[in-house]
């Protein structure tokens, strides 16, 4: 593999993507990078780990958060409010950050492929699988009932398609956007893991 190779991965919700960039991390001695990046935006944007969580990957954008477009706060200098928008710069500034201090590593999620698509050896991969394949991995995963889990998967890829197709105006999980489209459903996480090595490689 080459120096400075960064990895990105997408990820249908209940595909196992995450899982995908945690046995690649393992498996080639390179950082990993999803959860971890909260701890580095929080601080950088002096806001709590627990509001970045909540507000990441969010289809909640162009407007201060959870105040109305066009409402004014008296006496408030507006460049001291958090926005969005704002957090979402503080997020790319990070991803870059952590990209420039590793010779490689990989980015799950935050619409790190489009952030460092500039970076010479940037590659991009999508995870999916069937609705029903991920509903089964949830209610396995997360212990919640074939319902929930269902409204959990339709509702978390909304807001990541959304977030993404916003702050990117790209479409999330088009093919063309990515170097390779993978199903784990038919290749399982083993596979799909090494499908990405022999690719970078």
């Amino acid at each position: 593999m080459k120096k400075n190779t960064i990895i990105c991965i997408s990820r249908e919700f209940g595909s196992g993507g995450r899982e995908v960039g945690q046995q690649l991390s393992k498996k080639l001695g390179i950082p990993f990078y999803d959860k971890e990046i909260l701890a580095r935006v929080a601080e950088e944007s002096d806001m709590s780990e627990e509001f970045v969580k909540n507000h990441e990957e969010n289809a909640v954008y162009s407007h201060i958060i959870n105040v109305p477009i066009g409402h004014r706060f008296p006496g408030v200098d507006t460049e001291e409010i958090m926005t969005p928008e704002k957090l979402f710069m503080i997020q790319a500034h990070v991803i870059h950050e952590l990209a420039a201090e590793n010779e490689s590593c990989i980015f799950v999620g935050r619409c790190a492929d489009v952030v460092l698509k500039d970076h010479e050896n940037c590659y991009s991969f999508f995870i999916h699988s069937p609705l029903e394949e991920r509903i089964k991995r949830i209610v396995e995963t997360e212990h919640v009932t074939e319902r929930q889990a269902k409204k959990m998967v339709k509702q978390t890829d909304w807001e990541r398609s959304s977030y993404h197709n916003y702050y990117t105006k790209q479409k999330w999980g088009d093919p063309g956007n990515y170097d390779l489209m993978i199903n784990s459903a038919r290749t399982g996480i083993q596979k799909a893991v090494e499908i990405i090595m022999d690719y970078v490689k």
